[in-house]
């Protein structure tokens, strides 16, 4: 059998090869897992170690994202094999590996006890954060993801999957290839992507304004599957959206339910008219101007606006094939090669999203100050996501992580910095973003939180099926925002500075060691829960400073 192309091989290696030594060490497999869960969920590093759950007694599964939002869940089931040879890159995934995910979805679904007691301490604590789900009557879809750097997913394998898709309504599967992979690699080489639309009728509209051009068609919705996804739609081609400025696509929130049930009725006919459409930018359109229903060809396109309603639209086609043939969607296409103009077009379609806020507070005056701040003291202020992604980890500091590290640190609200980080660019922006800080105490604060942050990914890779590890593992990986918070805590109650160098390590400990002591008796809890809440946050500040002062006297003036 075929083997992947050398350059390919070459390309994937020495990114998993990069990534073991980024995160001390790791197995190859673990890493290229990482790259993978990178590429699906890019704004959600800091659970990143927390959904892997590869290692023994994994059940087959090596990594569990959970995304919850507006009363539904969207739950991502990874399974990821990585060859280390080029040679070994001919072979595929077998109907063994298929057969696991089929007993730990029963297993799920029926709530055997022992899934949630099997000693992997990540895959306990997805498993039970997953039937607390449950039992809020939050609607659950499953999406699991086969992903490697082979020839793919056997047919026995496929056919065990199409089973398991059949009998559980709310479970789908796809294949994320390597080519998947260096695609989604590639920012900024990204391919130029040429694609056609089926017009229906002549119901196009268009204009030309200078150096612009738009037009607004009525579009058959199948052509517009054909155009977003891989070979027998499996996957959405995700660099279609790297203009897009909402989250990418199928990352946190999922589909929108009310599209899909809209596609689903009887009087889906009524989608053109209850749906906003989709956006599209592109270098060029032409189509055959006075014909019926003729094809609208895009050249080197992005969907800027739309990711919600492409990733539902696929998910309706899946359960009901038939009905898509009724729907039609409304397009508007804008060809330019000015790129300032594809950047506002994307705001524009897109700031009535909450998501968007730090996309368009990116240019605020304060972020620019702090960006030149953090320059002159050898870091790289990210206001806008990625935009020093060839710059090491250790020497760049992202916007949104500096906002959950103010408020965990200053602020004293670590369980806000774990779950409503939204907050950050949106009513907490100004309170969290001004020119009272110290410059330099806010870089050894954000040194301090990388050891934590380091501690939590190192440990949790290496203690996953362990269930004998010492306790704290499990809340360093969960609570790593508390531990901030306790060191904080520890040296405002002691009076003393910041710690660097070879301080850290002394007062990190201790800080974990605090958390634990305060979580001792929640362990009927799940650690996703603890710390959620602000009673955690409470009973850290009492395992410090002790019962007699008051909590909010010592937190005034920061809240």
């Amino acid at each position: 059998m075929a083997i992947i192309p050398r350059v390919d091989w070459d390309i994937i290696d020495a990114r998993v090869q990069r990534y073991r030594s980024q995160l001390n060490g790791t197995l190859a497999s673990t890493a290229y897992l990482w790259i993978v869960l990178e590429q699906y969920f890019p704004g959600s590093e800091s659970e990143r170690s927390a959904s892997i759950t590869d290692g023994g007694e994994d059940q087959g599964i090596d990594a569990i994202h959970i995304s919850e939002t507006d009363g539904s869940a969207e739950i991502y089931l990874f399974q990821a094999k990585y060859r280390e040879t080029q040679a070994s890159t001919s072979k595929t995934l077998n109907e063994s590996e298929a057969l696991k995910i089929l007993s730990f979805i029963k297993n799920l679904f029926e709530k055997s006890k022992p899934l949630g007691e099997t000693g992997n301490v990540n895959l306990d604590e997805c498993v039970k954060r997953i039937w607390e789900i449950h039992s809020r009557g939050v609607i659950c879809r499953y999406r699991i993801v086969m992903c490697s750097n082979d020839q793919g997913i056997s047919r026995s394998a496929q056919t065990i999957l199409n089973n398991i898709k059949n009998s559980y309504e709310q479970v789908t599967w796809e294949f994320y290839s390597h080519k998947d992979l260096i695609k989604d690699l590639a920012t900024g080489q990204r391919q130029s992507e040429t694609g056609s639309l089926q017009i229906i009728g002549k119901e196009i509209f268009e204009r030309t304004d200078g150096d612009v051009r738009g037009a607004i068609a009525s579009i058959d919705a199948n052509s517009f599957l054909d155009l977003i996804c891989t070979e027998q739609r499996q996957n959405i081609k995700r660099y279609l959206f790297d203009d897009n400025l909402r989250i990418y696509l199928g990352s946190a929130g999922g589909f929108n339910s009310q599209i899909i049930s809209t596609a689903h009725s009887d009087d889906n006919y009524l989608f053109w008219y209850l749906n906003n459409g989709v956006t599209i930018t592109c270098k060029n359109y032409t189509y055959n101007k006075g014909h019926a229903n003729p094809k609208l060809r895009l050249v080197d396109f992005q969907i800027v606006n739309g990711a919600q309603t492409s990733n539902a639209l696929l998910e309706a086609s899946r359960h009901r094939p038939d009905l898509i043939e009724n729907i039609v969607l409304l397009v508007r296409v804008y060809a330019t090669d000015r790129s300032d103009i594809i950047e506002r077009v994307a705001v524009a379609t897109n700031s009535q999203a909450k998501i968007q806020f730090r996309d368009l507070k990116s240019n605020r005056e304060i972020l620019k100050k702090l960006e030149l701040a953090f320059f002159e003291k050898g870091y790289y202020f990210e206001r806008k996501r990625n935009m020093h992604s060839d710059k090491h980890p250790d020497c760049v500091i992202d916007a949104l992580k500096l906002g959950q590290i103010i408020m965990s640190f200053y602020l004293g609200d670590p369980d806000k910095a774990r779950a409503a980080s939204d907050s950050v660019f949106d009513e907490r922006f100004r309170q969290l973003f001004n020119e009272s800080y110290n410059i330099d105490d806010l870089c050894k604060v954000f040194v301090l939180y990388r050891y934590i942050e380091n501690m939590k990914d190192r440990r949790s890779l290496k203690s996953k099926d362990s269930s004998h590890e010492n306790m704290d593992v499990r809340y360093l990986a969960y609570g790593h925002w508390h531990v901030l918070y306790a060191c904080s805590v520890l040296l405002k109650h002691r009076k003393i500075t910041i710690p660097t160098g070879n301080q850290i390590r002394s007062i990190v400990l201790e800080a974990i060691s605090v958390v634990a002591r305060a979580c001792d008796n929640q362990q009927n809890t799940s650690q996703y829960q603890i710390f959620r809440g602000p009673k955690t946050k409470a009973r850290i500040f009492l395992e410090i400073t002790g019962p007699q002062p008051d909590l909010f006297d010592f937190l005034g003036g920061n809240s």
